[in-house]
């Protein structure tokens, strides 16, 4: 960052040299810059005192410059990207027989922001819902914590919360709760809620008495907080991609397309499901989904290419024996059709990023080496029926050869992101001409993945279609809340007009 306080200008030229002249234009700076993070603990909220900071941060931080001042309610920085919404891009015309390529330029020339982070800044700005309707909560995920209120034709998201796996961010939780109910008068009739039973937000939303308490699917929620901000109430086609929530089926979900409006939803297709080696440990550690993959396409012969993409080498032949003997055991290995789960394995295969230490590292590393001006795709199947089933198993055996053959991995990359972005396509324009429907939401944390994003919309539009994106809450799980708060009001207020 660069200094926008007088108290960062201070930290920036301290300590002053003899010959200061107090005037921006004399400084002589001691950094070429600053990097600024939030004064906690990892998984803990920002702390809010100087003797709090002195005992949790000693170990982390090198001095403390303290003030007086009390933090009265904690706020995180926001964190937002740009796209372009004028930049030109070649996509496969889907209309012709003959495939051929056309340049698109989307209709809005300016660039638009998208929150990955909504807080300091921007809470707490009302979102407008377009009409008056009931009080409701929205509990929101336990990733990236958010709750949203509503009041007349507003609704009101909190700041960031972080991740629910304390008590002290609980904690946080219901401090913040309060402080908006106090500040807008708010009296939530009823309460919405994720739907997995581990969810430290759901079971503080069951544990509520005296209110009425409605569960919402992880991504009939996502795609819901499109709508909200949208004010749109009719069927869309919700094309919701995250790493992982929890489905209907008992299932981790995370690449679903859906059939969606107020009163619920269908699941019209969705990613093949593929074993999670360890559950959690495969999330963390991205080559053993990667393994999974290989295994669910070449089964015996796993070994074999396994061995050609240097896994052998990297992590030892009994290791990757014992991964693929607990791919079959389902306690051990869940199902999962996460989207994110998918980038993380290729960014894996590539030997781009194998260990996430922070959430989403392997996907972010893939995006970083796409090219803008690659326009090919690799093949991919798409089992259509009942429920769509898109699989790439092609895709995963094409990056292989040509990652063997020793191509460019940025080339690889951009040919996968744009496969993902045809597959979109294709399964949208079959549920297009099936129901009848013109309205796309994407959203869900894989959708900040910016080149994707831009890709999936130009393909949409090529085709006709009116495509809806998360502009006023994250796409990520910090939107989750303003969808479930969103579903649950305009059910209620449907219910009061015809009892």
């Amino acid at each position: 960052m660069l200094p926008y306080t007088p108290l960062h200008y201070l930290l920036f030229y301290f300590p002053l040299n003899s010959s200061f002249i107090p005037h921006p234009s004399s400084f002589t700076s001691n950094f070429d810059a600053l990097i600024m993070t939030s004064g906690n603990l990892s998984e803990e909220p920002i702390v809010t005192n100087n003797e709090e900071a002195v005992s949790k941060l000693s170990g982390i931080a090198d001095g403390f410059l303290i003030h007086n001042r009390d933090i009265f309610m904690r706020v995180d920085d926001s964190v937002v990207r740009v796209i372009s919404q004028n930049e030109k891009l070649e996509v496969r015309s889907q209309k012709s027989e003959v495939e051929k390529f056309k340049t698109l330029s989307t209709p809005d020339s300016r660039p638009s922001t998208l929150f990955i982070r909504r807080s300091r800044g921007y809470v707490p700005e009302p979102i407008p819902l377009h009409d008056d309707g009931p009080e409701v909560l929205g509990c929101g995920a336990d990733i990236k914590n958010t709750f949203t209120t509503t009041k007349g034709s507003f609704a009101i998201p909190s700041q960031h919360i972080g991740d629910m796996e304390n008590y002290e961010t609980l904690r946080f939780f219901e401090e913040s709760l309060k402080n908006l109910k106090d500040v807008y008068r708010v009296r939530p009739e009823a309460l919405a809620y994720d739907l997995h039973p581990h969810y430290l937000s759901t079971q503080w939303a069951l544990e509520r008495e005296g209110i009425k308490k409605i569960g919402i699917q992880h991504h009939y929620a996502h795609t819901a907080s499109v709508m909200a901000e949208k004010g749109i109430k009719t069927k869309v086609i919700g094309v919701s991609f995250d790493g992982t929530g929890y489905g209907t089926d008992g299932n981790l979900w995370g690449g679903e397309i859906l059939i969606a409006d107020i009163n619920g939803f269908k699941r019209a297709g969705h990613f093949k499901y593929i074993p999670l080696p360890g559950g959690e440990v495969a999330i963390k550690e991205p080559w053993r989904t990667a393994v999974s993959c290989i295994k669910d396409i070449a089964g015996d012969e796993a070994m074999h290419y396994l061995e050609s993409i240097g896994f052998i080498k990297k992590y030892g032949t009994e290791r990757l024996k014992d991964i693929l003997k607990i791919i079959d055991k389902r306690p051990f290995s869940p199902l999962s059709s996460g989207a994110g789960r998918l980038f993380d394995a290729i960014s894996a295969i590539l030997g781009i990023c194998d260990r996430n230490t922070f959430e989403g590292e392997a996907a972010i590393a893939l995006e970083s080496i796409t090219r803008p001006h690659i326009v090919d795709d690799y093949p991919v199947d798409i089992k259509f029926r009942e429920t769509m089933e898109i699989d790439f198993s092609q895709t995963i055996l094409k990056i292989i050869e040509d990652f063997v053959h020793g191509a460019d991995k940025g080339i690889i990359a951009s040919n996968f992101h744009n496969t993902v972005a045809t597959a979109i396509l294709r399964v949208v324009q079959k549920l297009s001409s099936l129901y009848m429907i013109e309205d796309v939401a994407l959203s869900g944390g894989v959708f900040q993945n910016i080149y994707l994003l831009e890709r999936t919309i130009a393909r949409l539009r090529s085709i006709g279609m009116d495509v809806h994106i998360n502009e006023k809450v994250p796409a990520n799980d910090a939107g989750i809340s303003l969808g479930q708060a969103y579903i649950i009001r305009e059910r209620i207020k449907a219910a009061n007009k015809n009892p």
